[in-house]
């Protein structure tokens, strides 16, 4: 289901302002649909569903206030988790390769470039590295909100903060 829309470049004061009635009377099946029309299964676990390239967030309501929680959507880079790093390594032709290093093995390193293709590794010799450094950047691109509505917004924060729960008093 992709969203209607119209959407809107959310800063953290909008959706906090949005929000601010509380999350009651939401839409457990929109809020789903649209946990998968903004990308976000794609790397979350929720309730047993979803990737597991970022953190599960079937515990987002006992960890992120609204705020919070904006912030880790609209601002991704921000903080980044020790446990979700992303590389910059340079190698001796002058390429860099940037991603997730996955696994480390038998002198190589398997790299995940893309969020969007975690299976899609690149190979890279130890011996072709001259450089390794942590990458500022999250691999969660920003401004995935944008092409929400308020009401598909607030249905998708209901679902995220209830933790996936149909029965949640938010629904």
């Amino acid at each position: 289901v992709a969203p209607k829309g119209p959407g809107h470049a959310y800063s953290i004061d909008d959706v906090v302002a949005l929000a601010k009635d509380g999350l009651t009377g939401r839409d457990f099946a929109n809020g789903k649909a649209m946990y998968a029309a903004t990308m976000c299964a794609a790397c979350h676990h929720i309730a047993g569903e979803g990737g597991n390239i970022g953190p599960d967030l079937t515990g987002s309501g006992n960890r992120y206030t609204i705020r919070d929680l904006t912030e880790n959507i609209t601002e991704p880079s921000k903080v980044i988790s020790d446990q979700y790093p992303s590389e910059v390594i340079t190698l001796k032709n002058g390429q860099t390769v940037t991603g997730r290093v996955v696994v480390e093995e038998n002198n190589t390193l398997f790299v995940m470039t893309s969020a969007f293709a975690p299976n899609a590794l690149t190979t890279v010799a130890d011996a072709d590295i001259t450089d390794r450094k942590p990458h500022p950047v999250s691999m969660m691109p920003p401004g995935l909100l944008n092409a929400l509505n308020p009401d598909e917004l607030l249905d998708l924060y209901a679902y995220i903060l209830s933790g996936g729960n149909p029965n949640d008093p938010r629904f």
